[in-house]
């Protein structure tokens, strides 16, 4: 939607976009020297310079203007860009490329037509940049939490060899099987999840509420109990007294864990540990696998250098074992070394297939080709372990779960089995 300012002493007119965008008030001198003063929408106060400049305008002076607080505005501001928007984003402009619009006239169409209004902003700051003469990938730099690295670098590639809707269409193919990807790992955990936490609140609620008005008749009988059943009396008196602060305890435990993950020292204890779990570390090494020679072929195929190709492919894996091989990869392979040489070293993350398959593309000149069939063959594998991961997810689950239940029987019931006995 688009709304046009009229400046009071000029009949220049700005066409800006009014999707919760900040105002800006500016003051600016035209090719004659005479003042012109105003208000516009804009991502940014550079937003405003560029939109002035193709105006024919100078700009002397840019201030945000003040409004009264938009709630609206913050929660468009705080929205998340979703993978799939980026996705329909890039086929729908790939599409519009291959039509004959100018990239330009692309961007404005899709302003319009994308339902989330944060990125439609972006969208649209990235559209009025390309009007003013800048290049589409560096005008999507600027935005590098919306636009990753192989986003920037598969275009900038496009726009220099003129194939730049060919190369769109290689990168919606590549987000959308990375995307489907993801979306069977986490439906695949969802279940698990779900289980463990139904888990802890039955059992957090059980031994707060119900056991100790159980375990409270033992006591109460004054005789020698079981081991077991005066470790189970321990842990409910725990509960009963100090159940809020257990609560936090839990809960601090477990933000703690999810904060430490994020920094240097977590990720190199958890992301090792993840890579010799059984059952999920080949899983997370075939993820890794996929995404990253899927990847790394769509790059190649796009025109990219292996260098540079292997630089953005670094980006897209989430373990970051996978990250320090691929980028040391890419040093030998800057020097002269064969690509194979870094994987060479590291059996435990890059198979003996996915070494010999990038040999086989490196002799023949094939590489792309030889790794998109290696990435299918790893999709493949994903998609099939996760169709059976609940098979076998279920009896480990059952066993956490008898085990739990099987203690407490044996505590609870062997002191009344045992006062039966003695009466």
């Amino acid at each position: 939607m688009m709304v046009l300012f009229a400046k009071a002493n000029s009949k220049t007119i700005i066409e800006v976009d009014i999707l919760g965008m900040p105002d800006y008030s500016y003051i600016a001198r035209d090719k004659t020297g005479a003042i012109e003063r105003g208000t516009m929408q804009a991502m940014s106060e550079r937003g405003v310079v560029d939109a002035l400049r193709t105006q024919g305008l100078m700009p002397t002076s840019i201030k945000p203007a003040h409004n009264v607080f938009d709630f609206n505005v913050l929660a468009n501001y705080l929205r998340s860009i979703k993978l799939i928007d980026k996705i329909t984003f890039i086929k729908n402009m790939s599409v519009m490329i291959r039509a004959g619009l100018p990239v330009s006239k692309a961007l404005r169409i899709l302003t319009v037509q994308t339902p989330n209004p944060r990125f439609a902003k972006i969208i649209a700051d990235v559209s009025r940049q390309v009007e003013g003469g800048t290049s589409l990938a560096e005008s999507m730099e600027k935005y590098p939490n919306v636009f990753p690295q192989i986003f920037i670098s598969m275009v900038k590639v496009g726009e220099v060899s003129g194939n730049l809707e060919q190369n769109l269409t290689y990168l919606a193919e590549q987000m959308q099987r990375d995307y489907d990807l993801m979306s069977k790992a986490k439906g695949a955990m969802t279940y698990p999840i779900i289980v463990l936490v139904a888990l802890g609140i039955v059992g957090f609620l059980m031994f707060t509420l119900v056991l100790p008005k159980l375990t409270a008749t033992f006591v109460d009988l004054n005789v020698q109990l079981p081991f077991m059943t005066r470790v189970v009396i321990f842990i409910v008196d725990i509960f009963a007294n100090y159940g809020f602060f257990v609560l936090i305890a839990i809960l601090g435990v477990v933000f703690g864990l999810l904060y430490w993950r994020r920094t240097d020292s977590g990720k190199k204890v958890i992301h090792r540990a993840v890579l010799f779990m059984p059952v999920f570390g080949q899983i997370v090494i075939k993820i890794n696998l996929a995404r990253f020679i899927r990847t790394f072929s769509s790059l190649i195929k796009s025109g990219m250098s292996i260098v540079e190709a292997l630089d953005a492919s670094a980006q897209v894996v989430g373990n970051i074992y996978y990250k320090k091989v691929i980028n040391d990869a890419a040093s030998k392979v800057k020097i002269g070394s064969p690509l194979m040489t870094a994987f060479k070293k590291e059996p435990k993350l890059f198979s003996h297939l996915v070494i010999q398959m990038m040999e086989v593309g490196e002799e023949s000149g094939t590489t792309d080709t030889v790794l998109a069939e290696v990435a299918a063959f790893y999709e493949t594998e994903v998609d099939q372990t996760m169709k059976n991961l609940s098979s076998i997810l279920e009896p480990v689950l059952m066993m956490i779960i008898g085990t739990i239940v099987g203690f407490l029987a044996v505590a609870l019931i062997t002191p009344i089995y045992s006062i039966t006995q003695s009466i």
